[in-house]
């Protein structure tokens, strides 16, 4: 067993959760059975993660079409949206953006007038790059062999590109309070955080290690929150809904201002020096 960030050997975290803890680079991550990873069908969207997909968070959308803007201005581009879900960024997108060629792929079945989709598996479908810009949303936590993947998208990448990665913060507030709670016997927030359907779970500096390593460089790196109304909880309890909404909405209002957001968002672009090597990889490594 290795971390799959630094390959370093990780130590048991949480057996029930199948947890691994590793201290070089302080990535938690899940090695899970096949019968206990969960679907990816329509009821990802309409039931399990009803919450998320019902509000897309409209406003990170704004910030990352200024960024993009900032380096692009209003020329047609190419942008890939990796694991695009229902597609949410890109129609948004779109309708702004109407010159930019846009292009989506995820396992689940997308159209829209004016938006190439590709229904495939990311790390194994044949794309025809480059792109100007590469985003991916809350995907790189399900991705099990992370150095691949992000290996692709660096492929894939046009020498001027930007990347943006969005994932889960483990530095977070609300993370911490809920491992503080996990260790007094109050589980249910760190079970939900650490749940079966993410594989990774990004601490800041390994979510800024697996992208050095892949062949990028950091050029912005924030850390915020998404929409109380977007609350990733079950909808069959009501009572349990409220309660945990509360929860999350009082650590939202204190973690923002102090940097310490439930997400990452990553800006990148490719590294001007020789394409770094991951760890796993045995050729000579080159810094």
């Amino acid at each position: 067993m290795k971390c799959p960030i630094c390959n370093s050997t990780p130590r048991i975290l949480n057996p029930e959760l199948y947890l691994y803890w590793c201290d070089a680079c302080r990535h938690t991550f899940a090695k899970l059975p096949k019968d206990a990873q969960e679907k990816y069908d329509e009821s990802y969207f309409d039931q399990a993660h009803k919450r998320w997909f019902d509000h897309p968070d409209y406003k990170l959308f704004q910030r990352v079409e200024r960024k993009l803007l900032e380096k692009f201005g209003k020329e047609p581009v190419r942008l890939l949206d990796v694991g695009c879900g229902r597609s949410d960024f890109l129609k948004w997108l779109h309708a702004r953006q109407p010159d930019w060629k846009l292009t989506g792929i995820d396992l689940a079945p997308n159209h829209h007038p004016g938006i190439e989709f590709i229904q495939d598996d990311f790390s194994s479908a044949n794309i025809d790059g480059p792109f100007e810009i590469i985003t991916t949303f809350m995907v790189v936590e399900h991705v099990e062999n992370i150095q691949l993947f992000f290996s692709k998208m660096r492929s894939l990448l046009a020498g001027n590109g930007i990347l943006m990665v969005n994932t889960f913060n483990t530095d977070s507030l609300i993370f911490r309070i809920a491992r503080m709670l996990n260790k007094v016997g109050m589980s249910a927030a760190y079970k939900r955080l650490y749940s079966c359907h993410h594989l990774q779970h990004y601490s800041k500096r390994s979510i800024r290690e697996i992208l050095i390593c892949s062949g990028f460089d950091i050029v912005e790196h924030q850390c915020h929150n998404y929409p109380i109304q977007a609350v990733d909880v079950p909808v069959t309890n009501p009572i349990m809904e409220s309660c945990y909404r509360l929860f999350v909405g009082c650590i939202f209002l204190f973690s923002g201002p102090l940097g310490l957001g439930i997400e990452h968002t990553v800006y990148c672009r490719p590294s001007p020096r020789t394409q770094p090597r991951c760890p796993t990889d045995t050729s000579p490594k080159q810094r």
